[in-house]
């Protein structure tokens, strides 16, 4: 005769509205997919993916050029750029559980499972985001990866010289992470910020590439008031094509910048710079990014993940046990670091001149 206590444990198949447990396990697996292909917006257009610990990277976008033919010479090869710098990138395993007692699962319904998951997906979404912020904004080097190889931040004035770009020379102690050296955002902060960036041959419409100056709400306002002569601004701020309906006697030259890029929401353009405002982005600081396009080699960040093809991306884990507690693990192998040290810059509002790099 069978002995043994019967657990309500072993009959909760399915949830209080009817929705079998297997059903909705395969339902996630299939988000998860979906997240891992189309990661952040942010990940997407700032950093582009790698599962090497380190690279030799260009400093600089400088390509190669036709010279005038002779009738006797041959040209010169094509070379190696003279400017590759060898650079690593860190990496980490980072996890959540979720966790469901089987009385929760007994009156639960598919639609609250589902919102536990999506605070998941959520919390994934900020883990890659801090992730390549931190890498853009902190001034001083972390150290060396678990390969020994210097992680390095944009460039900091650490005594690297960064190479030549179209007749622009730097000093050793060029910075990448400046202030605005008072209290209060002008226009000519923005402005600076963004050539910065350029002054290294990124963000350059000539190449394909986009300079993003990425915001809090906060600055974003602020910003939004620019016109040209106003305060020394060069330009005017130009709304967005998705922007709240607004009054006005003057006529816009040109192209009004989309509302949406790549997932970011961009409120306008100031200059060759398109603003977009972010909640998550530090207050008081003002981030100029150049991006080559999602996943493009010319963006800043290498975002690092696991060599092993099962480990890419965000997972799933089944937990252990079935009883009391139903659960299972999400797992995240990645790091970030720099991988194009003038692609970026980050300016400190502060009447401060010394820069300080903001908790994330």
């Amino acid at each position: 005769m069978a002995r043994g206590y019967n657990a309500m444990a072993d009959v909760i198949q399915a949830t209080a509205d009817g929705v079998n447990l297997d059903t909705i396990w395969d339902e996630q697996q299939e988000t998860i997919q979906l997240r891992n292909e189309a990661r952040s917006a942010i990940a997407s257009l700032f950093a582009y993916t790698t599962d090497l610990s380190a690279e030799y990277t260009a400093q600089t976008a400088t390509g190669d050029d036709f010279e005038e033919a002779s009738e006797y010479g041959v040209p010169t090869s094509l070379r190696t750029p003279s400017d590759l710098v060898k650079v690593g990138f860190p990496f980490k395993f980072w996890d959540l559980a979720q966790r469901y007692t089987w009385r929760y699962l007994a009156e639960a319904s598919a639609a609250q499972i589902a919102t536990t998951h999506s605070a998941a997906l959520e919390a994934d979404n900020r883990l890659v985001f801090k992730l390549v912020m931190r890498a853009l904004v902190n001034n001083v080097s972390p150290g060396a990866n678990e390969d020994g190889v210097p992680i390095k931040p944009l460039w900091n004035g650490d005594g690297d010289t960064p190479p030549e770009f179209s007749g622009n020379t730097f000093a050793p102690e060029h910075s990448h992470y400046m202030t605005t050296g008072s209290a209060t955002l002008d226009p000519s902060d923005v402005e600076m910020v963004a050539e910065t960036v350029e002054h290294h041959g990124y963000g350059l419409r000539s190449n394909g590439d986009r300079v993003i100056v990425l915001v809090n709400p906060v600055e974003g306002k602020v910003i939004s008031g620019f016109r040209a002569g106003d305060g020394g601004a060069a330009y005017d701020f130009i709304p967005s094509d998705d922007a709240p309906a607004f009054i006005t006697d003057e006529t816009i030259i040109g192209d009004r910048p989309p509302g949406d890029f790549n997932g970011l929401r961009v409120i306008g353009s100031y200059g060759d710079s398109w603003i977009v405002q972010h909640d998550f982005v530090p207050r008081g600081y003002v981030l100029s990014v150049a991006t080559g396009g999602p996943n493009s080699d010319r963006n800043p960040i290498a975002f690092r993940e696991h060599k092993r093809r099962e480990l890419k991306g965000l997972k799933q884990i089944p937990g252990g046990g079935t009883y009391p507690l139903i659960d299972s693990y999400m797992v995240r192998g990645a790091g970030c670091g720099v991988a194009k040290r003038g692609a970026a810059a980050v300016m400190q509002v502060t009447a401060s001149a010394t820069y300080t790099a903001p908790t994330i």
